[in-house]
């Protein structure tokens, strides 16, 4: 027997066609994900039974409902680099938002010389595909750089969005590609599987539903996403484990790594250096896994409480501009991206973001404050936007 190492595992997400069915749908090469940190589990939840026999002792445990989830822990989001392709992870961050808006082939445009642009207005060349809700990158100060927002409206090829430290440049280059926003309703679920290649083990959860997301944007690393939640049900490859179809012949994924270095951070279009923003989704999503006759969770139940959107930012403790936002209770539009280059930028727009007054620590070196926020919705559904740009 070979003992199994984590360098060589290999991990798979499938979208399914119908809630936790078993055998699972057909698996391929190109559901193949490359992962960091991935943990699928699976609980008997049996209980000691409490019946008295004479003695203190405990003989029998008694069957109780069974319950599977997972952790993805960590995963790097790394765009396709070919403007209308998703990235790997692209259906997930779908499964935890709710919506996905993809441009066929993108949208690669300027921005038009009359009417005169604003920062919070333009006329395009073409607006073809374009929807609210989209992010897209303009150019700013003669191309000195490139900023995100989201679209608020369109009207042909007029649009508005969530203002820009200026009016992009005209004639100047605007891209919009692939979008994710929120929904009331999670419709995904997925089967996620993970193949330990040494001595064959495998696991499988079914029913996956993405409860929680974590974005990581980052000035020292790549890009990362986190994803967790509940699953209806979980096989391994140990005897009587259940069924984990066979590892597929091919581990095909796409895309590149994107680092901090190049992007840039602007709340209420002011710029901001920024170490690192975190934005955390709560979906608060429960299985339904109570009802009498079934063993397994039978479907989603819904939402337990509303879902939260925070948002933590990390940075040296020289601006103040957002501590006084906090102070004043004043919401602010977030918006950040990352690299420059079209299909492989990222980024991230919170539309009405209000702070607390963080805690200054005692460190003799550089003061670093952590801020923490809460994404609003101002119209429902618009806390917080994600793009593939």
């Amino acid at each position: 027997m070979a003992i199994e190492t984590g360098a060589l595992e290999q991990a798979y997400a499938k979208l399914e066609t119908a809630f936790a069915v078993v055998p699972a749908d057909a698996l391929g090469a190109t559901d193949a994900i490359r992962h960091d940190e991935l943990s699928l589990t699976g609980k008997m939840n049996r209980e000691m039974s409490k019946q008295k026999r004479g003695t203190p002792d405990v003989a029998n445990s008694l069957p109780r409902r069974f319950s599977a989830g997972f952790n993805l822990s960590s995963i790097l989001w790394e765009p396709t680099g070919s403007l209308g392709t998703a990235s790997d992870v692209g259906k997930l961050i779908k499964g935890a938002m709710g919506a996905q808006h993809a441009i066929v082939g993108g949208l690669v445009t300027t921005v038009a010389a009359m009417p005169a642009a604003t920062a919070t207005g333009c006329t395009l060349t073409s607006a073809t595909g374009l929807q609210v809700g989209d992010l897209i990158v303009f150019t700013t100060g003669a191309g000195a750089k490139r900023e995100v927002t989201r679209v608020k409206s369109v009207a042909g090829a007029a649009i508005t969005y969530d203002a820009l430290t200026a009016a992009p440049d005209t004639p100047g280059a605007a891209v919009a590609n692939i979008s994710y926003s929120l929904a009331n309703a999670l419709a995904d679920s997925f089967a996620i599987y993970k193949y330990y290649n040494a001595g064959n083990f495998k696991q499988a959860v079914y029913g996956a539903v993405m409860d929680q997301m974590v974005v990581s944007f980052d000035g020292t690393k790549e890009v990362g996403l986190s994803f967790q939640g509940p699953a209806a049900n979980y096989a391994d490859g140990s005897t009587g484990g259940g069924t984990v179809q066979a590892k597929p012949g091919a581990h095909t994924t796409v895309g590149s790594p994107v680092g901090g270095m190049v992007g840039n951070f602007h709340v209420d279009g002011n710029v901001f250096l920024v170490i690192g923003a975190k934005f955390t989704l709560a979906n608060q999503i429960e299985l339904r896994n109570k009802e009498l006759g079934t063993a397994f969770a039978s479907g989603v139940a819904g939402r337990t409480q509303d879902r939260k959107i925070n948002v933590s930012l990390q940075c040296y403790l020289e601006d103040t501009r957002l501590m006084g936002m906090a102070r004043t209770v004043t919401r602010g539009v977030l918006r950040c991206v990352v690299n420059n280059v079209n299909a492989g930028m990222l980024g991230a727009v919170a539309p009405s973001v209000e702070f607390e007054i963080p805690d200054v620590g005692n460190e003799i070196g550089p003061k670093e404050v952590t801020i923490e926020g809460v994404c609003y919705a101002t119209n429902g559904n618009d806390g917080l936007f994600l793009g593939e740009i």
